[in-house]
């Protein structure tokens, strides 16, 4: 069968912004690898390339986050309306697939890769089913190497931003799950509760091949927590400080109190992490079940990836339960204070698979269910303590007022190198 996998994009929506990084998803190119050799399979981002619905295709996959999920809808509409079969999956679809269901021929409910096989054999003999649910969850240990290759039309070194295409194709995933449970996040639901490797050996030998096939020393992890399971967590930077690469990823707060796991990751190479503080109010972090973050060690955790030279990304969330017009400003003067640190400034935005979603639905809380509108940059709920318009101006106020004074990317990677030499030699 010829196979469409498409990544949506809405004009109307900044995904510039929305995207910190512009790493690839790996959701499809994981896919592909277990889809047989018998298939022909085309990977579309429609950031930097638009859809030929008149091209000859059999089935077309389809996943988005919740904002982009009107657009995934057209799409689909379009494509059964010239008679070709639609799938969707993804946390989107799998947390509303009845929903989804209503543009789709077929919804897969969780990890996909589980029962995909199932659902193109059911496809090839006219028998696909209204939805596939994935049932325990998926094993790590069976976890195939994306192929990335489907990517490359995306990809032109040198050039790391759109239109041009991607920063970089080494981007990989080892884990899946966060052993944390905060009432905002959906992965939670997803994943399952569990947190779940790869072996070792494959990732670091998959590194080692990226890095030879790209020519690139930068990788980035898709990981939700890569500090979710510690002994596994430093093993892997072990042996990542012998490969002479930088990398970024995502890790929980609480990392900082580990002095062992904060001084390998600057050995291993680590260029930006990206942090969910989410608030600096213990009492807005209570809201949230946000239960391992602790106000009082923040300045301690920004000291020590300033000493180790880490460059640090910052997700804040304003229109928590315990905010007030107060905290605008509170978390901006908090944020000036450290010349490495970039914060992602968002409005509270209650994803559908979140208890947050279904808490403040029961409140009648959430005023507006346009899931165009779910970007982290609309008001959607009315806040606790504030008007709906006050935490609007005061999230625009707030992204006005960050001050740029960050190094280059360059800058950065010359200072870590220069620093990982030092550290290894202590």
């Amino acid at each position: 069968m010829r196979i469409k996998l498409i990544y949506p994009n809405d004009p109307a929506i900044n995904l510039v912004q929305v995207r910190l990084f512009w790493y690839p998803l790996i959701s499809f190119p994981v896919l592909a690898a277990y889809t047989g050799g018998d298939h022909e399979i085309k990977i579309i981002d429609e950031v930097f390339g638009s859809i030929d619905y008149d091209e000859p295709v059999d089935l077309v996959g389809l996943t988005a986050m919740t904002f982009m999920a009107p657009r995934a809808y057209e799409i689909a509409d379009e494509f059964r309306r010239r008679g070709v079969p639609v799938v969707m999956g993804g946390i989107h679809a799998s947390s509303v697939p009845q929903e989804a269901k209503q543009h789709a021929d077929a919804v897969v409910i969780g990890e996909a890769e589980s029962v995909w096989e199932t659902v193109l054999e059911d496809l090839k003999n006219n028998n696909l089913k209204p939805f596939y649910k994935a049932g325990a969850q998926f094993d790590m240990t069976q976890y195939r190497r994306p192929k990335l290759e489907l990517l490359h039309r995306y990809f032109e070194p040198g050039k790391r931003f759109p239109p041009y295409g991607y920063n970089t194709l080494n981007v990989l995933e080892v884990s899946r799950g966060c052993p944390f449970d905060c009432d905002f996040c959906s992965v939670t639901d997803y994943f399952g509760a569990s947190y779940r490797s790869r072996p070792l050996d494959d990732v670091i030998q998959y590194m080692r091949d990226l890095k030879l096939l790209y020519k690139d020393r930068f990788f980035n992890f898709n990981d939700d927590n890569l500090f979710g399971n510690r002994p596994y967590f430093i093993d892997l930077l072990k042996r990542m400080c012998k490969l002479n690469i930088q990398w970024a990823g995502q890790v929980s707060s609480n990392v900082a109190k580990d002095e062992t796991v904060m001084k390998l990751m600057a050995e291993s190479g680590c260029n930006t992490l990206f942090v969910g503080l989410e608030s600096i109010s213990n009492e807005s972090l209570k809201s949230i079940n946000k239960k391992m973050n602790k106000t009082e060690e923040y300045h301690f955790f920004m000291e020590q990836c300033e000493k180790l030279g880490i460059r640090v990304v910052i997700s804040i969330i304003f229109g928590l339960d315990g905010d007030d017009e107060s905290s605008f400003r509170k978390t901006v003067d908090f944020v000036n204070q450290y010349k490495w640190l970039t914060p992602s400034y968002t409005i509270l935005t209650p994803f559908p698979g979140s208890r947050m979603y279904e808490r403040l639905k029961t409140e009648n809380r959430i005023i507006d269910f346009d899931w165009r509108h779910y970007d982290l940059g609309h008001v959607v709920i009315q806040p606790k303590q504030m008007s709906p318009g006050t935490l609007k101006e005061g999230f625009h106020w707030a992204q006005s007022q960050f001050e740029t004074y960050l190094m280059s990317v360059e800058d950065v990677s010359k200072e870590r190198m220069g620093l990982s030499t030092r550290l290894r030699k202590e």
